[in-house]
């Protein structure tokens, strides 16, 4: 691995940033997404560092959602009187989704005429479509020929579209 590269990765391992990472190291992005794809070992190095900056942005949400945080309250003369902890639910309902996901992840209820749409009929694309999170009706509707697509019914709404 080159020195620019190492710069890189231990810049990027403080930041997080591939922008803020790229200046601290002064390396072009095109550097970097060049080496991703030209280059294994950095590809692998740059994939460890990723989880890295995870682990640590995961223990920071764990920190303020469990511990909290203290915020000075009571202002008086510019000086706090106190303190209060703050805990964040959203970052512990993020952290149980992510570490819980069958249980607190976000669930959908199909009804209607998709309730009897069986996807083992669709092809693999349209169903790695709906995997990868994109709308089913989004997906079946890309699949329907535009010529079977009917225009949009104007409702006329008994006002002039036009002065007279």
């Amino acid at each position: 691995m080159t020195p620019q590269q190492r710069a890189f990765l231990a810049a990027f391992r403080n930041t997080g940033n591939v922008r803020l990472a790229c200046e601290a190291a002064n390396v072009g992005r095109s550097s970097h997404y060049r080496w991703l794809n030209r280059d294994p070992a950095y590809r692998e190095a740059f994939a460890v560092a990723k989880e890295e900056v995870a682990d640590l942005l995961e223990a920071e949400a764990y920190r303020r959602a469990v511990e909290g945080v203290e915020k000075p309250v009571g202002w008086y003369k510019g000086k706090p009187g106190g303190y209060v902890r703050e805990y964040s639910d959203t970052l512990l309902i993020f952290l149980l989704k992510g570490l819980r996901p069958e249980k607190y992840g976000d669930r959908v209820e199909v009804r209607g005429a998709l309730a009897n749409l069986d996807l083992n009929l669709l092809p693999d694309e349209a169903i790695d479509r709906i995997a990868d999170g994109e709308p089913v009706m989004a997906v079946l509707a890309s699949m329907v020929p535009r010529a079977a697509l009917k225009p949009a019914q104007s409702v006329d709404t008994g006002e002039a579209n036009s002065p007279t």
